[in-house]
């Protein structure tokens, strides 16, 4: 990233505050000796999808606002502004939290998915501006289950041999970096002034042998022509492994895969989130009218789940299976509801102005089950 005249410089005491003790030799030493063909000009994202550091991040926090609550358009803003306003807060490693977007505790493990019958190799969420969003996660009895970064499809599931799953093993051990829960943040060069950085940086959550789980963050700042901080040898051999692990397909023998090609994959439950916003426009202009939908759950469409968000902007979260899940997005797609999003639908109240989106978001292995 690149200074930003808009950001108040202040930051630097912060960053001098948190800035993470220095790690044993040896840890520098593997991810030095991991990192030393790796080009450290880059994010892994960048290499990955193209684009520069800027474009990616807001190309990322678009993303975000559709998967994560498509329809909180204002309250997407509000948090954007609380991620990368003038006194951004350091990275979350020690609450839990409460999507996929974000990360749970560095201290404790993150609740286990109601698919309780494997145990997690690893689960990589990518890191933006609007926080972090799912990219893969493998389970020790073979499946991969990934998302695009940008949203535009839903998740997909596919299956590694016993093999497959040792090679992915092989691949985390090599860094020295994954047997212990650590955040490694940029630490800035004696004398230097460096322009602040907000959002979250990537994080990795690694299946231990005893069954608990280790989770490690890292925020690597881009190169720029002034040197504004310390080398970062773990967060490039992370970055580096990052990319590794969100395109498999490149490294990966053809022998690995169980199942290469794929399937969409099929969620246990869903976290369903139902928005009503004001309408500013033309009422004629909104989508299909939401009392045309044959709505299917017991609690009407407007009493459903916990208010999360109040009244004017009223959010309300709750927890679907599968088939009731399935029964919301048939019924949605019957009555011709707009779609937003892979997984989000726009309905119309007109006798009131409103704008109603409804956001069907897939719970994924040892994702937070709750809103």
């Amino acid at each position: 990233m690149n200074r930003n005249d808009d950001f108040d410089r202040t930051l630097q005491a912060w960053l001098h505050r948190q800035a993470p003790p220095q790690a044993p030799d040896r840890v520098l030493d593997a991810a030095l000796e991991r990192v030393a063909a790796e080009s450290q000009r880059r994010s892994w994202l960048q290499r990955s999808f193209g684009g520069t550091a800027m474009t990616l991040m807001i190309r990322t926090a678009a993303v975000a606002a559709v998967v994560a609550v498509a329809a909180l358009i204002g309250l997407q803003f509000t948090n954007l502004s609380d991620n990368v306003g003038i006194t951004p807060s350091p990275l979350p490693s020690a609450t839990p939290q409460p999507s996929d977007s974000t990360t749970p505790s560095a201290s404790e493990s993150p609740a286990p998915s109601s698919d309780a019958s494997a145990a997690l190799v690893l689960r990589l969420l990518g890191g933006g501006e609007a926080g972090r969003f799912h990219l893969v996660t493998i389970l020790d009895d073979g499946r991969v289950i990934s998302s695009d970064p940008f949203g535009a499809s839903p998740p997909v599931e596919r299956r590694l041999t016993a093999a497959g799953v040792q090679l992915v093993r092989d691949e985390l051990a090599a860094t020295g970096l994954t047997d212990t829960s650590a955040d490694y943040q940029p630490v800035p060069n004696p004398g230097a002034d460096p322009p602040p950085y907000g959002g979250a940086g990537p994080s990795l959550e690694v299946g231990q042998p005893g069954g608990e789980t280790v989770i490690i963050t890292w925020f690597l700042f881009g190169d720029t022509e002034e040197d504004y901080f310390q080398p970062q040898p773990e967060a490039e051999a992370l970055e580096a492994l990052a990319t590794r692990l969100a395109t498999l397909d490149e490294w990966l023998p053809a022998d690995a895969w169980e199942d290469a090609d794929g399937i969409p994959y099929e969620p246990e439950g869903y976290r369903m989130t139902i928005a009503s916003q004001p309408w500013g426009g033309d009422p004629d202009e909104l989508p299909v009218e939401s009392d045309t939908v044959t709505w299917p759950l017991e609690d009407a469409m407007d009493a459903f789940g916990e208010v999360t968000n109040p009244p004017p902007d009223e959010t309300r979260c709750g927890l679907v299976d599968s088939e009731d899940g399935q029964a919301v997005n048939a019924a949605l797609e019957d009555a011709g509801a707009t779609l937003g999003g892979p997984t989000s639908y726009q309905l119309g109240e007109r006798s009131t102005s409103r704008l109603v989106t409804i956001t069907l978001e897939p719970i994924l292995p040892f994702g937070e089950e709750t809103c």
